[in-house]
């Protein structure tokens, strides 16, 4: 909902220079002024939630312990 928001305010930017907008564009642009897209390689390695913690492998051999 706010993405939607967010886009819309900046194509209506294209069309009318709201000084007050541009300067919160501006802004946005400055802080990631080096910012890259991800290829599918490097997605594959953010975490949205954080670290994920990987389970351990456990053989399908394992001998029964009781």
């Amino acid at each position: 909902m706010l993405e939607k928001k967010l886009r819309r305010l900046f194509d209506f930017q294209k069309f009318d220079a709201e000084p007050a907008l541009q300067g919160v564009i501006d802004d946005v642009l400055s802080r990631y002024d080096n910012a890259m897209a991800l290829n599918d390689n490097d997605l594959e390695m953010v975490a949205a939630a954080g670290t994920p913690v990987m389970p351990e492998k456990k053989s399908l051999f394992q001998k029964d312990t009781q």
